[in-house]
């Protein structure tokens, strides 16, 4: 058969479908690596005795490596295969995770850790961009959507398989190891369609930041508030006088509030000005966490309340990132998601220490300000914030790919079974 022959649009996106399908499975896995590490490496150190400060600097170390490496990391991958890039990241992960287990010197878990970090902030970029790449803006949102629900899937199954094998013995970093090794699985099964990312990055992160400012204010905005609320959530319920485990349970209604309702906001998403429906999560956002203190005092309506939360707080990062792909053009996607990343991570370390702070003054009122008066600011950010996109439409958004393009993955699995 002819390798040059153009797909049909139904076999071009019968093939998007199974690229999408394979990166969507990935990030499950990387999110259980990403989800487990805290947790273990906090229960584990504590357990040996180490002092505070030595496990809050293994904890922050893959955080810092991220930081460090994303202005290197889109020249990176502009050089290297989407696939290989994935897979290297994965398996470097898992032998991290296999090397803590028979380390146990606090010096060298901190360089694995951020050896952790570094590596899993390759399957992160690239899977992303790969997303963004192919999901073509009629769907894009919703696609992202599955994206982040596999994602925070695979995070927040991390901790509840730890609190099942423990820390004492080889299985959590088996686990660890595992989620990362069957991570990197699909994307080797669907090598071929990995879109076409060998682009020359023709600006650094600050220019990302530039070329979609309001995706940029959802990410840092997005990190902030989630990771407060997952550090301290309980510790303000219970400062509001909810017992232990029921502050416990409110946080679990944050994550199910966020993971279930990201498809119905995506399918909105892909039907209205995903720039509005930002702005409207900060502003619900706002008024729900200042009504929090009046409801728990009605524990009944607490989870309630948390679970719609819990759509706000998921959403920013999900809506950010589809607004990032509606707005970059694909050969800079890299960079652009390089750059959202590091608000988020930027968001998730200034987020916690600053809400901190607050409550040490007042452990309720401290967080709602906090976290309010945050969720307002970079509304306003969203809202005024200069718009762009690849084209011109009807929400001056960009429409969708066009399926009958035969792009470079295509034209790479057409050939092979030709």
């Amino acid at each position: 058969m002819d390798a040059s022959v153009d797909l049909t649009t139904a076999e071009a996106a019968a093939l998007r479908r199974k690229s999408l399908t394979a990166v969507i499975l990935s990030c499950f896995g990387v999110g259980i690596a990403f989800g487990l590490g805290y947790p273990l490496t906090a229960m584990a150190l504590e357990a040996r005795g180490e002092p505070a400060w030595v496990i809050g600097l293994a904890g922050a170390a893959p955080s810092l490596a991220i930081l460090v490496l994303l202005p290197i990391l889109p020249h990176a991958v502009a050089r290297i295969r989407p696939a290989t890039a994935i897979i290297f990241g994965c398996a470097c992960c898992a032998a991290a995770y296999a090397s803590l287990y028979f380390l146990d010197n606090s010096a060298a878990w901190i360089a694995l850790r951020f050896l952790m970090g570094a590596t899993i902030a390759l399957p992160w970029i690239v899977g992303e961009t790969w997303v963004n790449h192919i999901a073509g803006d009629t769907h894009r949102a919703r696609v992202i959507s599955f994206y982040a629900v596999s994602f925070f899937s695979g995070f927040a199954l991390g901790p509840i398989l730890l609190e099942h094998v423990g820390v004492t013995g080889p299985w959590a970093y088996a686990i660890g190891a595992m989620g990362a090794f069957l991570a990197a699985v699909p994307i080797y099964l669907a090598r071929d369609l990995a879109p076409d990312l060998a682009h020359e990055p023709a600006t650094g992160l600050l220019g990302g930041m530039r070329m979609a400012p309001a995706a940029m204010a959802g990410a840092f905005l997005g990190g902030f508030l989630e990771t407060s609320h997952f550090a301290l959530l309980p510790n303000v319920a219970m400062a509001g006088g909810m017992d232990e485990g029921a502050a416990l349970r409110l946080l679990t209604a944050l994550i199910v509030g966020g993971l279930v309702t990201q498809y119905a906001l995506g399918w909105l998403a892909d039907r209205m000005s995903r720039r509005r429906i930002l702005i409207s999560l900060g502003i619900i956002y706002a008024v729900l966490i200042v009504a929090f203190p009046w409801v728990l005092a009605r524990p009944e309506l607490a989870p309630a309340l948390i679970f719609v939360l819990g759509t706000s707080v998921i959403g920013f990062y999900m809506l950010g990132l589809a607004m990032l792909g509606q707005e970059v053009e694909p050969s800079q996607l890299a960079t652009a998601n390089a750059a959202f990343i590091l608000m988020y991570t930027t968001g998730g370390i200034v987020g916690p220490v600053i809400s901190g702070a607050a409550m040490t003054q007042a452990p309720l009122s401290g967080f709602v300000a906090v976290t309010a008066v945050a969720s307002l600011l970079l509304t306003a950010v969203m809202m005024f914030a200069g718009r762009r996109g690849r084209t011109s439409g009807g929400r001056g958004e960009t429409g969708p790919q066009s399926l009958g393009n035969r792009p470079a993955w295509a034209t790479r699995a057409r050939r092979d079974q030709a």
